[in-house]
């Protein structure tokens, strides 16, 4: 039977940012990097989008709140398992993890990693 890799805290990842890359934090936390990856290129299109009209570019933190609630609203992001749990892995609905994959915060935090590595 699969099961998720158990993921470190949020602490352990913010303890000692100097030496924690974001890779290594995503790992951590049990995170495709290249979802990490794809919704920084999204923030980076809203930002080209907004200076090309002249027009506010929001920082991080409030675009990341307001993109997380959009994705929300689509249903793209599960925040609870189906009724009768997971219908392809054979696992008991008691195996199936609930809850959110990864917390805002989190998230955001390997977001801003990510961004601080990048250059320009």
């Amino acid at each position: 039977m699969l099961r998720r890799p158990q993921r470190a805290s949020l602490c352990a990842v913010t303890t000692n940012e100097t030496t924690t890359n974001w890779r290594q934090a995503t790992s951590e936390l049990g995170l495709d990097p290249d979802e990490v990856r794809r919704v920084s290129e999204r923030y980076d299109m809203h930002r080209d989008y907004n200076l090309k009209q002249n027009a506010e570019v929001l920082p991080l933190d409030r675009w990341y709140k307001w993109y997380r609630m959009e994705k929300l609203s689509e249903g793209h992001g599960m925040i609870q398992p189906p009724a009768q749990g997971c219908s392809i892995s054979g696992a008991a609905d008691s195996d199936v993890p609930t809850g959110e994959v990864v917390s805002e915060a989190a998230f955001l935090r390997l977001l801003e990693l990510y961004r601080a590595g990048q250059p320009g």
